[in-house]
């Protein structure tokens, strides 16, 4: 016992002097530093209503006060594949980190090993056969002295992060299209209530036109006319029937389900428009997911090129192995089979040629790479939420304006029936006031699915509801 204290105190030594060496080390390479980025001092198509800081929660979508809405966010959020998709790989990208972190601990195995060999008799000697039983317990540890493996896990740590702010990204983009659809669906269902009012009353006045026809008191003309609006109008009524079935479909695989599970029953559009506050340019960075993932990807990239430098340096590794070999199987755990040993050991890049130049230059630009996509994101979340604000604030006055020709085109066609009724007026005219009508009513409800539109565009732009501090969650099915 007395010959192995040196080496185990030596050993002992060589440990310590290494540690201190990792502790008071820093990791080489550059450390992060948010890059400057254009920000604007207010939004140029912000007006009155939509100022304030937004108070929108992860169930944005209940500021409309539907409840069919909600029911569908809700079986999008348990069942919807692509949600499901983005949270495994959220899963994915935790475990990588783990495997990054694990480079902390030191590896332990055990590895017995049962071993028959024969020796040769061919120079003379006397052949042997014999079995080795060996059960060695093997450890392993890089000593993180130039900080590789924590500019390793920074940058799997940023890459974790990029996945939940893509899976953020993921689930509003599938809400919003829940929304998109729901709206979509019940202007069509609004469209479709006034062609088959107007359908009605076309085709009562066709055989009332038919009739006097008949009678010799207005030409065959008026008739063809009045056929030709009603054909007109059930074009126009089975196009609008048609639009609505794919919105049904579209809805239904949006939830998890085949088209032909889903079937929701006619309601026209009658959900007001919520105003949501835009809040202050310098907050919108901060509530957007796909600009915190663009950062995070830039986080990563400049932890890449801290390990490309760290790969420059030596790599120092402490080895060790303990355990029990013998050729007798009685006595495989006996203490006198016992054998051990450690030891450093020390790996230098002499020569790679150019690999490390290479690799070092690569990890630089795609630093720069994710700087410009960085850039690029910051630009385009305020180009879309000024985009949003513009479309907002001009659909509000074309609302105005439009039920002020809604209000116009009703009374100018009841004055030219009534004409009509009189004799004062051709078919014609009063042809062409009731399809004006319905043309201004069927604009009408156009408008109002656009601006319910923007509404939920300018949620998606300002964030919505996500918070980075949450972890992502998925609903069981």
């Amino acid at each position: 016992m007395t010959a192995m204290k040196p080496s185990f105190a030596a050993s002992s030594r060589l440990f310590g002097f290494a540690v201190a060496c990792m502790l008071s080390a820093c990791a080489v390479g550059p450390d992060y530093v948010r890059p400057e980025v254009p920000v604007s001092p207010a939004f140029r198509e912000l007006t009155g209503p939509y100022q304030g800081s937004p108070a929108l929660g992860a169930n944005w979508w209940a500021i409309f006060k539907d409840a069919d809405l909600d029911a569908l966010e809700a079986d999008a959020l348990k069942a919807n594949d692509t949600v499901r998709a983005a949270f495994a790989r959220v899963g994915q990208a935790r475990a990588l980190s783990d495997v990054a972190n694990s480079g902390f601990w030191p590896a332990l195995s055990l590895d017995p090993s049962l071993q028959r060999n024969r020796t040769s008799d061919t120079a003379g000697g006397v052949s042997r056969t014999q079995t080795n039983y060996s059960v060695p317990l093997d450890l392993s540890y890089e000593l993180d002295v130039w900080g590789r493996v924590r500019r390793l896990s920074e940058s799997a740590d940023a890459s974790t992060k990029v996945s939940a702010a893509e899976f953020a990204v993921v689930l509003q983009t599938v809400q919003g299209n829940v929304a998109l659809n729901y709206f979509s669906l019940r202007a069509l269902d609004t469209q479709a209530a006034m062609l088959t009012k107007s359908l009605g009353l076309y085709q009562r006045q066709a055989e009332l036109v038919g009739k006097q026809v008949k009678a010799g008191l207005v030409p065959q003309t008026d008739l063809l006319q009045a056929t030709t609006q009603v054909e007109m109008t059930t074009g126009q009524l089975n196009e609008v029937r048609r639009l609505r079935i794919n919105a049904e479909h579209a809805l239904a695989v949006l939830t998890g389900r085949l088209p032909s599970e889903l079937s929701l029953a006619p309601k026209p559009l009658t959900t007001e428009v919520p105003v949501v506050p835009a809040g202050l340019p310098s907050e919108l960075l901060g509530r957007r997911p796909d600009v915190a993932a663009a950062e995070l990807r830039l986080v990563a990239a400049n932890a890449g090129i801290g390990q490309a430098k760290a790969d420059y340096y030596p790599r120092l590794t402490l080895t060790g192995s303990a355990g029990f070999s013998t050729i007798d199987a009685s006595k495989v755990v006996d203490w006198q089979s016992r054998v051990w040993s450690a030891g450093p050991s020390l790996h230098l890049p002499l020569f790679q040629g150019g690999k490390l130049d290479a690799s070092l230059e690569g990890a630089k630009q795609r630093y720069e790479e994710s700087l410009a996509d960085y850039r690029l994101a910051v630009l385009t979340a305020f180009r879309e939420t000024e985009d949003v604000l513009n479309d907002l604030s001009n659909r509000v006055g074309a609302a105005e304006s439009q039920a002020r020709v809604v209000a116009s085109a009703r009374e100018t066609a009841r004055l030219v029936e009534m004409q009509y009724r009189s004799g004062l007026t051709p078919y014609y005219q009063l042809m062409d006031s009731q399809r004006t009508l319905l043309t201004a009513e069927l604009a009408a409800a156009q408008i109002q699915n656009l601006r319910l539109n923007s509404t939920v565009a300018l949620v998606k732009a300002i964030g919505g509801g996500w918070k980075p501090a949450e972890e992502p969650k998925l609903s069981a099915k």
